[in-house]
């Protein structure tokens, strides 16, 4: 009987220890980040905050050879970069986006029907923009999307500091309302991509 008791409760103490710690780093789990590199082909910035419309844009400013994929509602984004005289010709609107994984489907097409021109077996450099908390979910999409190896991709979140957030509001997320609301919603559609889509 006593040991029984002491494998529950230790079981418990484990169960509890394991889960404080997942509870603490959920936040960092949800962010994947990679260094920005030397060369991309393509940028592709999913819709929804003019932030990271703005932050595409300095990439690509960077990569001059590049093409801007902009995954844009009704033209929002794209009228406001033609207003703001930004040089359109190397900008494809995507327009037809309904959620993440509609947006990831649309790449997938854009890719397969206007592969760069490269070398024979050279690799195709795409860097994924969008929101900080937003990557984990993209880059679960894009694994399973995605087959061809000759593909890299490059997970490249709009910085913290354009959000006002810091690392410390990320690590302690629960102590921030703005940081743990957006954590809870994107946990419920993590969820509800492995239940429903």
């Amino acid at each position: 009987m006593l040991k029984k008791v002491s494998i529950i409760l230790l079981s418990g103490i484990v169960l509890f220890l394991g889960g404080t710690i997942v509870f603490k780093n959920i936040a960092n789990w949800l962010i994947v980040s990679d260094a920005v590199p030397k060369n991309l082909n393509i940028v592709f910035t999913f819709a929804g905050e003019g932030v990271r419309v703005n932050y595409s844009r300095s990439l690509m400013q960077k990569y001059s050879e590049a093409t801007w994929v902009l995954s844009d509602y009704e033209d929002g984004y794209a009228r406001l970069l033609r207003k703001n005289k930004f040089n359109m010709d190397r900008v494809v609107v995507v327009d037809t986006c309904k959620n993440t994984k509609s947006e990831v489907n649309a790449l997938a097409q854009w890719v397969d029907q206007n592969k760069p021109v490269s070398d024979s077996g050279s690799t195709i450099s795409i860097g994924l923009v969008s929101s900080p908390y937003h990557m984990r979910r993209i880059k679960m999409m894009i694994n399973r999307r995605f087959k061809d190896k000759n593909i890299k991709f490059h997970y490249l979140p709009v910085p913290l500091k354009q959000y006002k957030w810091t690392s410390e509001m990320v690590q302690y997320w629960w102590k921030t309302s703005e940081v743990s609301k957006v954590v809870f919603i994107e946990l419920q559609k993590i969820v509800y991509y492995f239940l429903i889509l």
